[in-house]
């Protein structure tokens, strides 16, 4: 599960005085969990809605983070095992922000799969060498 945690931040760059805004902070714990509310919240604001990676090397550990300034969702992980899923996840998301038809971001996502599977090589038998 999430730790949910909130923040509270004063908005002085629209000129609204000392207004405060709740801004959401979510850590998710699952990859697949992730991907799918950074797709929602994508959805919801496409022009607002950015993504960022940081790596840490002292601690070893890579933070993906996805806002649209009100709403933001963390994946924080240690584990070499989720870099494809990162890697997957950052082709997905460049693919979200080049549709123009936001319905199809599914159909996309199948696309990008394909796609990979498509383009892995074939193994080939390798020759045997004598020696001598």
């Amino acid at each position: 599960q999430g730790c949910v945690k909130f923040w509270l931040r004063q908005n002085r760059s629209r000129g609204e005085g000392r207004g405060l805004h709740v801004l959401t902070m979510v850590y998710l714990s699952d990859i697949q969990d992730f991907e799918t509310a950074a797709q929602e919240l994508f959805k919801q604001q496409p022009l607002r809605t950015r993504y960022l990676v940081k790596y840490r090397h002292k601690e070893g550990k890579v933070v993906l983070k996805v806002t649209n300034d009100r709403i933001c969702l963390k994946f924080k992980t240690e584990l070499i095992a989720y870099l494809k899923h990162v890697e997957s996840f950052t082709q997905k998301f460049v693919g979200w922000t080049a549709t123009k038809d936001l319905s199809k971001v599914e159909e996309l996502d199948a696309e990008l799969e394909d796609a990979k599977k498509a383009a892995k090589p074939k193994p080939t038998a390798k020759s045997k060498r004598r020696k001598g």
